[in-house]
């Protein structure tokens, strides 16, 4: 498993040649103004027969054969992959272009199947996430990653596809990392059923950061650990969360460390504990944060953990 530093303070700068603290330095995620003109937002391109080439990440697609579209549904709903060609009208960089795209289906990513060339999202969808939720995945389609969920079985980043995700990222690194997962998870014992509800599942998942400072928990610590924080309601114990843990040394097998953009992994776009990631029904992370953010004037809760995690539930009730 690659262990690389990204955006994590002093060292990061010196190897990177500067990092937006922000996460939007160089990276290529969109930013409000970004896109403003609305569309289909390019999130990844597969490639295609004829005109993916000139079709970069980032772009948004205005029209496909002079229909609107505004949502991914939008676009792969018009069938472009039907080896005929296409004329998508698109707002790039350098201005608006017209492409003739001409498709098929891509079979070589199981368990997904007919896979378009393109995994795309809404521009208008993408612009509800604030910026600070605009790390390093957000607006990318569903990383790499091979997660062992403690009471048996392993999922990957192409496995997340078809269902809304809340998963938070948490290490024990310090005490302050610990007493943030802790916050987080009680939070989040308390939205489950409202976001079961709502078609969301929540995955609560153990790293080791690249900074991290502690070896990783394995399935009994994290069982101790859902059985110490655990809140009470009613004076009953409320239901755990699924639990997750990155895999150790003799389970890993990269071959198993799936997604839906190749080699782009989660691993090495963790940067400071927690991270919050949300990811709609077709794989499009549409929230990313990392750390805690400082609630404003008004805010609901004075704890920077309980704002961040409760305005991440709030965001995956009401716009995932």
């Amino acid at each position: 498993m690659k262990r690389i530093l990204f955006c994590t303070g002093l060292l990061s700068a010196l190897a990177w040649g500067g990092c937006d603290p922000k996460g939007n330095s160089d990276f290529n995620i969109p930013g409000i103004d970004d896109l403003k003109a609305g569309g289909v937002y390019v999130a990844y391109n597969h490639g295609c027969d004829k005109g993916c080439d000139q079709i970069d990440k980032g772009d948004l697609i205005q029209k496909v054969d002079g229909k609107a579209v505004q949502s991914g549904e939008d676009f792969d709903n018009l069938n472009i992959t039907d080896g005929k060609p296409h004329q998508l009208e698109i707002i790039g960089e350098a201005g608006a272009k017209t492409v003739e795209l001409v498709a098929q289906p891509k079979t070589d990513m199981p368990p997904l199947e007919n896979v378009p060339p393109m995994w795309t999202a809404g521009a208008a969808e993408l612009n509800q996430a604030p910026e600070w939720a605009r790390r390093r995945m957000f607006g990318h389609a569903s990383p790499s990653v091979m997660l062992v969920n403690v009471d048996g079985g392993i999922l990957d980043g192409r496995q997340l596809f078809g269902k809304k995700r809340l998963m938070v990222y948490w290490d024990r690194g310090d005490r302050e990392e610990q007493a943030s997962a802790v916050s987080m998870l009680q939070v989040l014992q308390k939205a489950q059923a409202d976001l079961v509800g709502k078609g969301v599942e929540i995955m609560y998942i153990q790293v080791r950061f690249p900074t991290g400072r502690q070896v990783e928990m394995n399935d009994s610590d994290l069982r101790a650990f859902m059985q110490k924080w655990t809140v009470e309601s009613g004076g009953q114990k409320l239901p755990p969360l699924p639990m997750y843990r990155f895999p150790n040394k003799t389970e890993f097998n990269q071959a198993r460390e799936l997604g839906m953009e190749n080699a782009f992994t989660v691993f090495e776009n963790l940067g400071e504990s927690p991270a919050v990631v949300l990811i709609d029904e077709r794989g499009i992370v549409r929230w990313h944060s990392e750390g805690l953010q400082q609630p404003g004037s008004g805010a609901e809760v004075a704890d920077p953990a309980q704002y961040t995690i409760i305005e991440a539930v709030k965001y995956a009730l009401e716009k995932l």
